[in-house]
């Protein structure tokens, strides 16, 4: 896993093929590989493939298991570069997988390039070919799409938080089902995970919602492959406040 971030640098701008890129942190990839682990890897094929896990978009979790559990997992990836392993995937075309992938996993990881209730869509239409019945998901992105994946995958965000160091600002970790790994607060991350997650509960127009104004997807003023929210914008206000905040402190 450590060899595999050194060789891979992340690519925030995208500019060849909107790649988007941010790596979880060692000690997050780790811990999500816990969660896979406990609850994925080792599960009773169905007959039609001997997969347990399928790694959509996030390429980071998949490298960092042994070559011997990766033989019952695949990659999916835009990014064929990132390893010899990586499947072609491109989201907006969201069920052109291969055939033996259909149906074929126990579980799936997903982390999207970007964090739109459009693209999510799409991802949730991936999800359903690569798994099979009753199958498991692991996903993360930011706090705002909890009530969207609630109805897309049927997921909760967990007291766990993600580090993801060049990211600006701090996503969720979300599954539909019990993972005691993420019942506790990641020490990673200076947030406290209760006034974070309370945050997706909120109703509109009042005072705590409008307080988070400035924290929401940003809509976009034209369309691109973010959709409908502005990555670009969240990205600067994100890094102005945490400047804002060194200052203060200084």
């Amino acid at each position: 896993m450590a060899s595999w971030l050194a060789a891979h640098v992340e690519d925030h701008t995208g500019a060849a093929a909107d790649l988007n890129q941010y790596w979880y942190s060692a000690d997050t990839i780790d811990a999500l590989l816990d969660v896979v682990r406990e609850h994925g890897l080792g599960a009773e094929p169905n007959g039609k493939a001997q997969l347990d896990v399928a790694f959509v978009s996030t390429p980071s979790l998949f490298f960092g298991l042994s070559e011997k559990e990766r033989r019952n997992c695949r990659v999916l990836d835009y990014d064929e570069g990132l390893g010899d392993d990586v499947i072609k995937y491109d989201f907006n075309e969201p069920t052109t997988v291969p055939d033996v992938l259909r149906g074929a996993f126990h579980c799936a990881v997903i982390d999207p390039p970007f964090i739109t209730a459009d693209v999510w869509k799409k991802y949730a239409e991936t999800a359903k070919m690569l798994l099979r019945p009753g199958g498991l998901v692991v996903l993360t992105t930011v706090i705002e799409n909890a009530p969207l994946l609630a109805d897309l995958f049927g997921v909760h965000p967990r007291v766990w938080l993600p580090s993801i160091p060049n990211l600006p600002y701090q996503y969720a970790a979300y599954t539909n089902f019990d993972a005691p790994r993420l019942s506790k607060p990641n020490p990673e991350v200076p947030h406290d995970p209760d006034a974070f997650l309370a945050s997706a509960s909120r109703g509109s127009g009042t005072a705590e919602q409008s307080s988070r104004d400035d924290e929401r997807p940003i809509q976009a003023s034209g369309a691109g492959p973010g959709g409908a929210y502005d990555f670009d914008e969240m990205v600067r206000r994100a890094e102005a406040e945490e400047e804002a905040r060194r200052s203060a402190a200084a």
